[in-house]
């Protein structure tokens, strides 16, 4: 998987394509998903895959939608305005519920779990009608390899978020962040 940030780039991207959007609502579905990592670690222990439910379409699309909705309106404005200097009131607004945010955390969520194909040899993505290990995926190989494959997306996800933060001096932290 792309380490958790390198996520944000796509969001980005992705809230582009259509102003009714929700940036807070696609960063924090594109993000979640990798919140189950420690949670399996520690009521299973270290398992060969430490991605399920929330790593497949089916629960990106449910589960996700539902974590990602509740996160966005509850957490994300508090979290952003402490950690960053944007208002909290600006937050606020754009994490309104709505349709429009959860389809924003909804296609965040898919975006991850079809981000993560690129550079995992196998991923549930279709669990759970197939198994972990049923699902290979179809890039890793055509990129040289999960290592080189992951490599290539870290890197590409990397220039990208510097591209997307040259230039954006005025309000820097609240166009990356809220729009």
């Amino acid at each position: 998987m792309p380490v958790t940030p390198f996520h944000y780039p796509l969001a980005y991207v992705i809230s582009k394509f259509d102003g009714r959007l929700s940036l807070p609502g696609l960063v924090v579905g594109s993000m979640l998903p990798d919140l189950e990592i420690p949670f399996m670690v520690l009521l299973f222990g270290m398992q060969p895959s430490n991605r399920l439910v929330l790593h497949s379409l089916l629960g990106a699309v449910t589960v996700g939608t539902l974590l990602s909705m509740l996160f966005t309106v509850l957490v994300y404005p508090r979290l952003t305005s402490t950690v960053f200097p944007v208002s909290k009131l600006k937050v606020e607004e754009k994490c309104q519920s709505s349709g429009g945010l959860a389809f924003s955390c909804l296609l965040g969520g898919v975006s991850h779990v079809l981000l993560d194909v690129t550079n995992h040899a196998y991923n549930p993505v279709l669990w759970p009608f197939l198994g972990l290990y049923e699902t290979p995926s179809p890039i890793v190989p055509i990129l040289g390899g999960a290592e080189m494959a992951s490599f290539l997306i870290h890197t590409s996800m990397i220039v990208l978020f510097v591209g997307l933060s040259i230039g954006k001096r005025e309000h820097f932290w609240e166009k990356l962040l809220i729009g």
